[in-house]
């Protein structure tokens, strides 16, 4: 759900860093392509970035409105989903770094908070390594640093990134489902599985602009870079998270320098929306 004008409220330049005062919501000129972004909240400024094929209604709505409750959350789409353009055109997790600090310096952020999640984890790396000066807190959700040391799932799980035209749109993002949560998740909550659905075609995005970012996703590497990390690191992962193993991020946090570790426990690869509070309580805890 968008949140209407009267629900946000604007941090001044004081307390967000920033030189102006953007509006709540809309679409802006970051590089070649214009991106979509909505802003909750006041205080620090907290940039939440989507991953793979997802927009910023792929967050829920209890994550961004607990984290809004004390930091100014900028929800955005990448390049080649939602409301942001799609160009045709191969895309890379840095090519999406940039565009999330373009998007920064367009609101007139100079720092911010930054999280991320799955593939939104990868270009939070990479904005972290290539801009250090504009992340404070870095929290890095069921993601992988690429590389050799990168586990991939088995087989049988990768196959569900593979897109399936037999299927409708809907049915597709039902099929996926059963890599996204545990399967006793999906049982005893069906209402949230079709919410997030629902979100996720609420704005849909093209076969091209999917396979470009699934070929950025599976290229990514910036494993022997870790150790030059310098923000305060927090990585999460769910348990039973099929897609982007535990492991990864584990081999995340032993590289960077004095990054901590939370599991949660019986949570797959999307935790934010299966465990929306304990995510928001765990991430606030951090960044606090």
């Amino acid at each position: 759900m968008l949140m209407h004008s009267n629900d946000v409220s604007l941090s001044s330049a004081s307390e967000s860093g920033s030189s102006i005062q953007p509006d709540p919501a809309g679409r802006v000129s970051v590089g070649n392509i214009k991106m979509y972004y909505q802003i909750r909240g006041r205080g620090e400024p907290l940039l939440m970035i989507m991953g793979l094929a997802g927009h910023s209604l792929d967050w829920g709505e209890i994550l961004p409105r607990r984290l809004a409750e004390q930091y100014q959350v900028i929800l955005f789409d990448n390049r080649g989903a939602g409301r942001s353009d799609q160009p045709l055109c191969k895309l890379t997790i840095k090519q999406m770094a940039e565009d999330a600090v373009g998007l920064m310096d367009v609101l007139g952020i100079d720092r911010a908070h930054v999280l991320g999640g799955s593939m939104g984890g990868m270009i939070a790396l990479q904005v972290a390594l290539d801009y250090p000066d504009r992340v404070n807190k870095l929290v890095l959700g069921a993601t992988s640093a690429g590389g050799k040391r990168r586990i991939f799932p088995p087989p049988e799980i990768e196959r569900y990134f593979i897109p399936r035209p037999d299927l409708s749109a809907h049915d597709y993002l039902l099929w996926t489902s059963e890599v996204c949560y545990p399967p006793e998740f999906i049982k005893a909550h069906p209402e949230t599985v079709e919410e997030k659905i629902s979100s996720n075609l609420a704005y849909p995005g093209t076969l091209e602009s999917y396979l470009s970012q699934l070929e950025a996703f599976r290229t990514f590497d910036v494993d022997d870079r870790l150790g030059a990390i310098n923000s305060e690191t927090l990585v999460m992962t769910g348990n039973r998270d099929v897609l982007i193993p535990p492991q990864n991020s584990y081999l995340i946090a032993e590289r960077i320098p004095n990054a901590k570790i939370r599991v949660i426990e019986g949570a797959g690869h999307i935790f934010w929306i299966s465990h929306p509070e304990e995510t928001a309580r765990i991430a606030r805890e951090f960044l606090a």
